[in-house]
């Protein structure tokens, strides 16, 4: 199974490129995503990317690529990530080209609402509180790149914690991915070379308050048919910072 490969990658990998070797083993084509490993032992702040400080590996049912990414890490100056796979095999074996002919951009790898987002804002990131602003960001009433062909003309999904529990439910869009439904983001998690030294970071629970109102089960339409026992009704947490007891 895909968690106990992880585990068992992390455990024993030295550097990138053997944690790729290692999660590959036994590929079972479970729980299918990009992995980004960053060796914080090549890492220097202030100094060149070095090769092999990140290593990106894209796993479908009986195919997982990985590679050396750290020359575009140089390059660009930040990696992103947005279940839009990176390399084009396996862009193209997901059937996606598909779905970017039939429904455009949206299904694109470059030009997804979300990787024109991280494009013009990544450089806003100068430090470990605006990543998190950055990575909760939601304000899709008024980004030009939350707009859609839609009714109203944009949606929560479009942003980079997306709120889908915010569009209409009698609105219209191209596609059920755009539209009201119980799915956005729910949570965020951070660090840094100084947090992950000591195994640290910061994390937030719940869907973003930051530009959009707190998320409560009590005016939710699904909440009757989402099981939910326990929760309390506002899901309005602080960030907080995890230390490992051990």
């Amino acid at each position: 199974m895909e968690w106990i490969r992880t585990i068992v990658a992390n455990r024993v990998a030295k550097d990138g490129p053997s944690w790729a070797d290692f999660f590959s083993m036994h590929n079972s084509g479970t729980y299918n995503n990009q992995w980004m490993v960053v060796d914080y032992k090549l890492f220097k702040p202030g100094k060149q990317i070095q090769p092999n400080t990140l290593w990106v590996l894209e796993q479908l049912p009986g195919l997982i690529v990985s590679a050396d990414q750290s020359q575009k890490l140089r390059s660009q100056s930040y990696w992103p990530s947005y279940n839009v796979p990176f390399y084009e095999s396996v862009f193209n074996l997901s059937g996606i080209p598909a779905m970017v002919k039939k429904y455009g951009d949206w299904f694109s790898y470059d030009k997804t609402p979300r990787a024109l987002i991280f494009k013009r804002d990544h450089s806003s990131v100068k430090g470990i509180y605006s990543m998190i602003r950055l990575m909760r960001y939601n304000d899709y009433q008024h980004d030009p790149y939350s707009k859609c062909n839609c009714t109203p003309p944009y949606s929560a999904e479009n942003a980079i914690s997306a709120r889908c529990d915010m569009n209409p439910k009698n609105g219209t869009y191209p596609f059920g991915a755009l539209g009201h439904r119980s799915h956005g983001g729910t949570d965020m998690k951070v660090t840094s070379t100084k947090m992950a030294s000591k195994l640290h970071f910061l994390a937030v629970n719940g869907p973003t308050y930051d530009q959009q109102p707190v998320f409560r089960w009590s005016q939710q339409d699904f909440a009757p048919d989402t099981p939910h026992y326990g929760h309390p009704d506002a899901w309005k947490f602080p960030v907080i910072g995890h230390k490992w007891l051990w």
